[in-house]
């Protein structure tokens, strides 16, 4: 038997879809991208373009190869069973709580090592998933009814995990999480981990993915100033700049609030590269309330953006919330788009000079390419060896691209 996976959605899919792979591959089940009998698909059901592109993906799959076993797992095979049954009553239909019970259906075998990553293929990265579920129920967001269960890996079982892919030789890895600042085993927070993690032995550093702003602290920030061992890096949610569309979205802070943790983290960590999610076209986000984000996002400098145009999703409060319409929301996903550009390009300016703890992550036409510790993605002028780690001095930045040299 030969299996592909196809993976749609966030980072924790990602994770989960490699361990899987890991799994039936021990289990002697070959994957192939082509020629394969079982298609696994992944997926997500955060906007309602994936979910357009995940029920097209399975229509075209069954066309192309009617007689493959199809599973779909994931948040759209969560909540959104009965759109896959109407599809094809043969495709195997797993819950996030029983994507373990894959490994079992395909092999007959039990595992209680799923969602445990041993590499990945061809990276230079690794990624380690921590912790599942949200419980936040802001009024737009499906994954609370997708992923409600707060689980959150044994300590001690993610400290070995980690100290395995040292060994193995990976340079940075990524601690993530559905909500990564709600990791709780038994009263072991996020902290507590992290203190365990920068005891391990090795030339590696951990970068954290991302970070609910009520979730960071000056603990967590002394933790992150060492730039041996943390990068010098935050993703921090924002979603608006604007109060009034932040208590419409049920999010638990105000702009004040955020403020205050991005100077704690600028005064904690040097050279820090701060990047967020904001959502434009939220319902209800008056023209002023849209201008207010913009210039306070301005005024946070921060480094960059990851910008969302609001997708209505059922079963959401913001469901029943007057839309704002396809042209507004594009005419302020392209301002912001644009805004996401300019502060990339302050903060590459602002870097030009500075050495940097980096990461060799590729080589492409000859050309070798760098993450720097605050997420900048540098062009080396010169040869280098993928999966270094050195100091990368930052020289110039031009047409979107940040150069610099060993």
């Amino acid at each position: 038997m030969k299996f592909y996976i196809k993976t749609f959605g966030c980072r924790v899919n990602q994770i989960e879809s490699e361990s899987v792979a890991e799994e039936l591959i021990k289990c002697g089940i070959y994957y192939d991208e082509k020629n394969f009998d079982i298609l696994i698909i992944n997926s997500c059901c955060v906007t309602e373009k994936t979910e357009k592109e995940i029920i097209k993906y399975i229509k075209k799959s069954l066309e192309l190869k009617p007689f493959i076993q199809i599973i779909v797992t994931g948040c759209f095979a969560t909540v959104f069973k009965e759109k896959i049954e109407e599809i094809s009553k043969n495709i195997k239909i797993f819950s996030n709580s029983n994507k373990s019970d894959i490994i079992k259906t395909l092999t007959g075998k039990e595992t209680n090592r799923l969602f445990r990553i041993e590499g990945f293929k061809s990276r230079t990265r690794a990624f380690v998933k921590v912790q599942d579920g949200c419980d936040l129920r802001c009024s737009y967001c499906i994954v609370p009814i997708a992923r409600n269960e707060m689980i959150s890996k044994p300590l001690s079982n993610a400290v070995e995990e980690i100290n395995n892919l040292v060994l193995k030789g990976y340079k940075e890895i990524v601690l993530s999480g559905t909500r990564l600042g709600a990791y709780d085993d038994e009263g072991k927070r996020l902290n507590h981990l992290l203190k365990k993690i920068a005891d391990i032995k090795g030339n590696f550093r951990i970068r954290l993915s991302s970070l609910e702003p009520m979730e960071i602290n000056e603990e967590l920030c002394e933790i992150c100033s060492d730039s041996s061992r943390f990068c010098s890096y935050f993703h921090i949610p924002l979603q608006s700049g604007s109060d009034e569309v932040l208590k419409k979205m049920r999010r638990p802070y105000n702009i004040n609030f955020f403020s205050n943790k991005l100077d704690l983290i600028r005064k904690k960590i040097k050279d820090v590269g701060i990047y967020s999610d904001v959502i434009v076209g939220f319902p209800g986000e008056s023209e002023k309330d849209f201008l207010n984000s913009v210039n306070f996002i301005k005024q946070a400098e921060l480094s960059g953006l990851h910008v969302f145009t609001y997708s209505k999703r059922p079963k959401t409060e913001s469901f029943y919330m007057e839309d704002l319409g396809y042209e507004v929301k594009k005419k302020r996903s392209q301002i912001m788009h644009d805004l996401d550009k300019e502060l990339r390009k302050n903060f590459g300016l602002k870097m030009i000079g500075k050495n940097i703890d980096s990461v060799v992550i590729r080589e492409k036409k000859g050309v070798f390419w760098a993450l720097t510790s605050n997420f900048l993605e540098v062009s080396l002028k010169n040869k280098a060896e993928v999966n270094a780690r050195a100091d990368v001095t930052i020289t110039d930045f031009k047409n979107g691209i940040v150069y610099g040299e060993l």
